[in-house]
């Protein structure tokens, strides 16, 4: 791993961009765009203090995409070369030939291109670390999980190390890229006692691999969340306060960022259709996009197609303010891209709670904090909500039991309506959400 890089600076990687696009237009494109990625790739995966995994690979992708007036054709390859490029640009314009024309098919305006970043987000942090090392610290994660109690086995420890190069350029002049890392690290666990066997687990990224949570916390995370699940109980059908554990709450966010995207709105396959400036969640709460966070999972300085981006509000004061939209999605909606092909940034969500679940359990009384979803169980066009799921029961305030093989189930706009608190437990992602309170939600068993 340590001595594995890129093959290409980024002044190579533009160059090689720019012809690609003169050749383009020459041989008939009225506009184009290339992409080219350079991706480095470690995993390691231990189980048992065994290997059962160590792989480092190296990936290229050279994207093409061309427009004939506003007919559109794409074509890719897995290498980086101007060999046969005629042979590799006929081949886009030959698909944008026969594709029907359409309107919001093209690059983004001029004006709404990023010209260029000055600002350092901290996005790349390369390190060198060695085969033997990476080995170690996977089975050190393994052995420090398991000698903490009895009943459990290990599932099994990954750790997972990228990095990646790419640029960005079109014929409207835009020509930018830049490095990235991220650092994984996950062990999943397995509990057994009289009354069966459970499973679950934890996991940490991060951008820089000195950021990532220390190997004991780790485990101890992992391991808390699999014995908790080893005192099983049985509960009533009926309609409870429900507390979404951090790592499930941002599920219910995630479903709000798919409703307000450019794809779902401008196909009407979202139950937030027209919804600027309509209140959906409870007037305290405010939910921001914020590509700028430094270290970030989701930061960037440009989105997917180099529009600039901007930290913004999608919700304040429990009111909807803007869409998730790329170029080609705004335009079937009659406005502009957001800068958010490729999806959301990172989503910051207020939060008027303090303290862990435990707290909020207290605040709670009587209910259900779920721990774990199973499905999808969301239809997009009317908000119907509906997933298998676990959890723990609560009573008078305190955790008493696990119970599992229930359904939640209600609808988004309503659940959004009901959400009473949002705790400030966030944790890494690009989601940055605490744990949940939503003050009633169906459960069945």
């Amino acid at each position: 791993m340590e001595n594995l890089d890129f093959n290409y600076s980024q002044e190579q990687l533009k160059n090689i961009a720019n012809q690609v696009l003169e050749k383009a237009y020459i041989l008939g494109a009225t506009n184009a765009q290339v992409e080219i990625n350079e991706g480095i790739d470690t995993s390691v995966d231990i189980l048992n203090y065994n290997i059962e995994n160590f792989s480092t690979s190296y990936d290229v992708s050279l994207i093409l995409t061309v427009y004939i007036g506003n007919q559109r054709g794409s074509v890719g390859i897995s290498k980086i070369s101007l060999d046969n490029i005629d042979e590799f640009i006929n081949k886009a314009l030959d698909i944008a030939k026969y594709t029907q024309p359409d309107l919001a098919n093209g690059l983004p305006e001029i004006d709404l291109l990023c010209k260029s970043f000055t600002e350092n987000l901290n996005l790349y942090n390369p390190i060198k670390l060695d085969n033997k090392y990476l080995i170690e610290k996977a089975s050190a994660i393994e052995a420090f999980a398991l000698t903490q109690d009895a009943r459990l086995s290990s599932d099994g420890v990954s750790i997972g190390i990228s990095k990646y190069n790419f640029i960005l350029a079109n014929t409207h002049g835009l020509s930018l890229g830049y490095k990235t890392t991220r650092f994984d690290e996950s062990i999943s666990l397995i509990g057994k006692n009289t009354y069966g066997m459970q499973t679950d687990s934890w996991y940490t990224s991060n951008r820089n691999f000195n950021h990532l949570l220390p190997d004991e916390q780790l485990a101890n995370i992992a391991v808390s969340r699999v014995i908790r699940r080893l005192k099983p109980g049985k509960i009533k059908s009926g309609n409870y306060p429900v507390i979404f554990e951090n790592s499930i709450a941002k599920s219910l966010i995630g479903n709000f960022l798919g409703a307000i995207s450019g794809n779902n709105l401008y196909r009407k396959l979202s139950f937030l259709n027209n919804s600027i400036d309509t209140k959906i969640f409870p007037d305290w709460l405010k939910i921001t996009d914020d590509p700028f966070i430094t270290n970030g999972l989701a930061s960037c300085y440009f989105d997917n197609e180099g529009v600039n981006v901007h930290k913004r509000n999608l919700v304040e004061d429990g009111v909807v303010q803007g869409y998730l939209l790329s170029s080609y999605s705004a335009r079937k909606l009659k406005m502009l891209s957001t800068g958010n092909a490729g999806g959301n940034h990172n989503i910051i969500v207020k939060h008027n709670f303090s303290g862990d679940t435990l707290s909020l359990a207290k605040e709670m009384h009587n209910g259900l904090i779920i721990i774990e979803t199973i499905g999808h169980g969301v239809n997009m066009v009317n908000g119907d909500y509906s997933v298998g799921a676990s959890g723990l029961w609560v009573e008078n305030g305190e955790i008493q039991f696990f119970v599992e093989n229930i359904t939640i189930s209600g609808n988004l706009k309503s659940i959004y309506k009901n959400i009473r608190y949002i705790n400030n437990d966030i944790y890494n992602g690009s989601i940055l959400c605490g744990a949940i309170l939503v003050n009633h939600i169906n459960v069945s068993v």
